[in-house]
């Protein structure tokens, strides 16, 4: 049990006194008379935190009328005026003011909470904060560092030349001679292409294969999220919407999902949650581009390929694509409607993938599958190295509600396969069990953001028809969108 006055350590047995023990602060609880601190325990110290500059001065409760809005409105401006002295009894005494008037302005239960004497009224400060407006992430970042949920953050460290909002970043060149860097499919190797250095081999990375709990993740996402620092500029088309990191080495005016022109850069000015694992290349461009060629020469694509015009020319460029990972524990309640027998099947989903992004479709991913994600490693962004990655469009919260018809269908095909190899005898002299009727809920579910390899391309045929193609740069296994005619004369 983590102790409740500091936090610091778990509470343990202490032989000589005969009780629980805090070794940090010496915490033990009062078992006598049922309370969870003892009388004499001083009161926790409150967190250390700045404000947010300023109050909001047009934020104020839809509820109050014009003339309570006005004399609102100057008594934060008197906080104000107090924030700007730096007297701290002066401005306790200002926002209690504010109080008298109305307690339903935010930021004054947030400097209020600054200025807490002890961690007691720190908490019911952030807590009236959270209750009128739900999700507020700094206030629920202290409250979570309040229960221990939370390690506190170190002070961040203002970088300079960085545009609002814009993140740090790292240049990714060869420690050695300066040099770009480059990665080798072959070999799973980043290395540099002017003097050779080897940088990093991707089977000597770590793989921590960190689960999340979606709760876990939607608090840490609101508290304390791992910034994804993706560089300091960014690629979207107009046309269909994808935003893409910039590789060192790309250097293109189309889109490479859509094939349109219409490309801006962009400033970052986004924070995104940083990769979990990443799944690097093991096909170049040459064994990608002979993997579809042997797919248009295959089965029944060879037939419906002898009615198509010539393929002109082949164009692949590789990408890194975001996909939500999902692991869940599935619970299936299943009955007979001619039979008595009826019962619970557990059902235990593991890598199911989601895609994160719009483009290229989805129902054309899914193609794509499997991928080994058991070959994948830690992420690390030097494996962008000639490769640039897409930015995920859904988060996690709306793809885990977007995967649980998913995840049901998979749970009820898996179980109802197991369970009609075991079908029951029907009641009576009809040995005919009925129908199987079956429903699904998820009892727990985890997740991670994966990075995996894909090939996009486009084949272009004699007369100008294109398709879209995809290529799982671990597998070689080829997806092939439909034909769109090109625009007759």
């Amino acid at each position: 049990m983590n102790c409740p006055r500091c936090h610091a350590a778990d509470l343990a047995f202490d032989w000589s006194i005969g009780t629980m023990r805090c070794p940090a602060c010496g915490f033990r609880p009062d078992t006598a008379n049922g309370t969870e601190y003892p009388a004499d325990a001083p009161p926790r110290p409150p967190l250390v935190f700045p404000p947010p500059p300023g109050l909001d001065l047009d934020d104020l409760p839809a509820t109050l009328d014009d003339f309570t809005r006005v004399r609102l409105r100057g008594r934060l401006q008197d906080v104000m005026w107090a924030l700007a002295r730096g007297n701290r009894d002066e401005i306790r005494r200002k926002l209690e003011a504010v109080l008298e008037i109305s307690d339903e302005h935010a930021d004054t239960w947030l400097h209020l909470a600054a200025l807490a004497a002890d961690a007691d009224e720190q908490r019911r400060c952030l807590e009236q904060v959270i209750a009128l407006k739900p999700g507020h992430p700094l206030a629920m970042r202290l409250l979570a560092e309040l229960d221990g949920a939370l390690q506190p953050e170190e002070p961040l460290r203002p970088a300079a030349n960085l545009a609002p909002g814009q993140l740090p970043t790292e240049r990714l060149v060869c420690p050695q001679c300066g040099g770009q860097l480059s990665y080798n499919e072959a070999e799973r190797l980043v290395y540099c292409r002017f003097c050779g250095y080897r940088i990093v081999d991707a089977d000597d990375l770590g793989r921590t294969d960190r689960h999340e709990t979606v709760l876990e993740g939607n608090l840490r996402r609101k508290t304390a999220a791992r910034e994804w620092h993706i560089g300091p500029r960014w690629l979207r088309c107009q046309s269909c919407g994808a935003v893409t990191t910039l590789a060192p080495t790309t250097l293109t005016t189309t889109c490479r999902f859509c094939q349109s022109q219409h490309l801006v850069q962009e400033s970052v000015s986004h924070t995104f949650e940083q990769p979990d694992v990443i799944v690097p290349f093991a096909l170049g461009q040459a064994e990608a581009r002979q993997a579809v060629e042997e797919y248009l020469r295959s089965g029944l694509r060879r037939i419906t390929r002898f009615f198509a015009d010539d393929v002109a020319r082949i164009d692949l460029q590789g990408s890194y694509l975001p996909f939500w990972v999902f692991d869940a524990d599935m619970i299936v309640n299943w009955s007979w409607t001619r039979a008595a027998a009826r019962g619970q099947h557990p059902v235990l989903l593991s890598d199911i993938l989601h895609a994160a992004v719009p483009t290229p479709p989805p129902a054309l991913l899914r193609q794509l599958e499997p991928y080994n994600l058991r070959r994948g490693v830690d992420y690390d962004p030097r494996l962008l190295a000639d490769f640039p990655a897409q930015i995920y469009a859904t988060d996690m919260t709306q793809a885990s509600l977007d995967v649980r018809p998913h995840l049901t269908r998979e749970a009820l095909h898996r179980a109802g396969s197991s369970l009609r190899l075991r079908r029951p005898r029907g009641t009576g002299h009809n040995d005919d069990p009925g129908s199987l009727q079956m429903s699904a809920y998820t009892q727990f579910m985890t997740y991670r953001l994966a990075l995996l390899p894909v090939w996009v391309g486009q084949l272009v045929e004699v007369d100008g028809d294109t398709q879209l193609v995809l290529v799982n740069g671990q597998t070689g296994r080829v997806a092939l969108d439909k034909l769109r005619k090109a625009p007759r004369s």
